[in-house]
């Protein structure tokens, strides 16, 4: 199986995840990202990030802040973490706490390769539903696992909004609202200005063009206003900003020249309410 079989868009992250490892000093540490990329796939990102390096460093942030959210759930008492599109994050070993279970939710060919892929390390995959969680029943799903969906669960759904149609977001949410009460979500999205490309950075509007372009990965949908969440869905939001003031936490040094791409990504965690 190759990278065009399960979707390039599932080995970017990964390749973020190991370049870090390069770092002299890494913001997070990963050991498996490694095991899931090969020659083309890295050569294929490299030269993205090469020409658009921002690209990189935004990503950067946002696995940071999610790998925050995951511990402040944890520290908070959340057994059960669910990781939308999961592709292949392995949060599932590197935040393994006693009593706390995880479960992957992705397409069956991502899904595949990930567990062919652990098993030939010795590695035994979490929980996993395959298909498309959009078209899933996945409260029934999580259910027919084992997972309780009466205690408080954390959804981690990163880099996926920007993909999805408007409408297809809230209404996920909204079926998942309605059956998991405690649900808690965290997810990344971007500005209208990058999907409109009204920005007015050229070299952004160019990485959005180029990723489109090479990557057959459209992105569809993004935010302004985060009320929507509040009104349509009937969520809190507990916590949403920047990946800026992500990037001014963890390397202030970095933080002014890549202001304008970090300003317009962004991070939200959302609570039923």
């Amino acid at each position: 199986m190759d990278i065009n079989e399960v979707g390039s868009t599932a080995f970017f992250p990964s390749c973020v995840r190991q370049m870090e490892q390069d770092e002299a000093r890494p913001l997070f540490e990963d050991p498996y990202a490694g095991w899931f990329i090969d020659e083309e796939a890295t050569e294929q990102f490299r030269s993205l990030i090469h020409a658009y390096p921002a690209i990189r460093e935004t990503a950067r942030y946002r696995v940071c802040i999610m790998n925050e959210t995951l511990e402040r759930a944890i520290a908070d008492g959340v057994k059960q973490v669910v990781t939308l599109g999961a592709g292949f994050d392995m949060r599932s070993k590197i935040f393994r706490t006693p009593g706390v279970r995880f479960c992957d939710v992705d397409q069956p060919g991502v899904l595949a390769f990930k567990r062919k892929v652990l098993e030939a390390r010795g590695v035994t995959p979490c929980a996993a539903i395959a298909g498309n969680y959009l078209e899933l029943d996945l409260p029934e799903k999580l259910g027919r696992a084992g997972f309780d969906l009466d205690a408080p669960t954390l959804f981690i759904w990163e880099g996926n909004t920007m993909y999805l149609p408007v409408d297809l977001i809230h209404d996920f949410l909204g079926r998942l609202r309605a059956r998991i009460p405690r649900l808690i979500v965290a997810f990344d999205y971007f500005s209208e200005h990058i999907i409109n490309r009204t920005s007015g950075n050229e070299t952004m509007t160019a990485a959005t063009d180029y990723f489109e372009r090479n990557f057959g990965a459209k992105w569809v949908t993004g935010f302004d206003d985060l009320s929507v969440f509040e009104g349509e869905n009937k969520f809190k939001i507990i916590e949403s900003g920047a990946m800026l003031d992500v990037c001014t936490r963890y390397a202030p040094e970095s933080a002014l020249a890549l202001a304008e791409w970090t300003g317009l990504h962004s991070y939200c965690v959302l609570k039923a309410s």
